[in-house]
């Protein structure tokens, strides 16, 4: 226990300096009683309280001041707790741009669907977490490097939503490239990061159309990153739309002019988690993404060691709920 204004505490010393004078009080009055004929007398003119009664008043009043004098000193107890300190993670989103992306079996779109969600990670993850976007299709680009500030991440996300422009195909090698190009960059510039714990998380609806997945792989496995890919669609597919005219949507079609319908392909998906050692999923509905993507990083987040927080609890209130119980008992005597 610890108190806030410990002056307060001296005022007992004035308390404890009344005791003699109560004693004193006390004695006279019993002697007086006594000299008067053992109270006979006075019983006769006068209904007079038991000794034990004003010993019982005395006691009871000392208690209401003392704890008035502890409430006043603003008594705390302390409270130790240990809790897990998370070691700072590093996420590198690999979030497939590709006009199959745009298909709706995922409302508002897959894309959309995924940008919401990574968006929210954002905006919940640790504070000392960092986080950086990489898009692909048939290339791919790095919209964010490394960062703990979420507005930074948002501001490439809302880029990517109101963004039209198509680029055919799925170069998931290049975009591992360049995952692993935010790593190295990172290092170059930080090179006490090396101590972060890394992952990357590959957001996809479909096969890789490149021809970089093998080095890309090959490199993966040298750096030791895992690489956790989710696959985004429904079982059935979906047109590809590739543009609005007259107000509705224009979708991709073939030679004899049908439409063609993305469908998912998790092979490769599947083959890039096993192979850098991280594990493959499946959205159907976009509605677990956002589990699916905690899973991932509470998994790969590592226990650096126990942080001790001391907190404090107010008991002064107890005190003068104390004080004022026996104020009432004094009263009732």
């Amino acid at each position: 226990m610890r108190f806030l204004q410990p002056q307060y505490l001296k005022l007992l010393f004035i308390l404890a300096g009344l005791v003699p004078l109560w004693f004193y009080f006390l004695s006279t009055k019993r002697r007086t009683r006594l000299n008067l004929g053992h109270q006979r007398p006075l019983k006769r003119i006068s209904r007079l309280s038991p000794m034990w009664k004003d010993i019982g008043r005395y006691l009871l009043l000392n208690l209401v001041l003392a704890t008035l004098i502890v409430a006043l000193a603003h008594p705390q107890r302390i409270r130790e707790q240990k809790i897990t300190q998370p070691k700072r993670t590093d996420i590198v989103f690999l979030l497939d741009s590709s006009p199959s992306m745009r298909a709706q079996d995922i409302p508002p779109s897959r894309l959309e669907r995924a940008v919401e969600v990574i968006a929210s990670f954002a905006h919940k993850k640790l504070t000392d977490d960092r986080v950086a976007l990489v898009t692909f299709a048939e290339t791919s680009l790095i919209l964010s490097y490394l960062t703990d500030d979420p507005n930074n991440i948002l501001y490439y996300l809302d880029y990517l939503k109101s963004d039209t422009t198509l680029s055919y195909g799925t170069n998931i090698g290049r975009a591992l490239k360049n995952g692993l190009t935010v790593i190295t960059k990172e290092l170059e510039l930080r090179p006490q990061a090396g101590n972060n714990q890394r992952a990357f998380i590959l957001v996809s609806d479909g096969e890789d159309h490149g021809r970089e997945l093998e080095s890309a792989l090959r490199d993966i496995k040298r750096s030791g990153i895992k690489v956790h890919t989710i696959g985004i669609g429904s079982k059935e597919g979906a047109p590809i739309p590739i543009g609005k005219e007259n107000g509705s949507f224009q979708y991709l079609e073939d030679a004899q002019g049908k439409q063609i319908l993305s469908r998912f392909d998790e092979g490769t998906l599947r083959r890039v988690a096993e192979e850098s050692g991280g594990n493959a999923y499946r959205s159907f509905t976009g509605h677990d993404l956002e589990r699916i993507i905690s899973e991932i990083v509470l998994k790969e987040r590592a226990i650096e060691g126990l942080k001790k927080i001391v907190n404090y609890e107010d008991l002064y209130h107890h005190f003068l709920l104390a004080g004022l119980g026996a104020f009432l008992v004094a009263v009732l005597f």
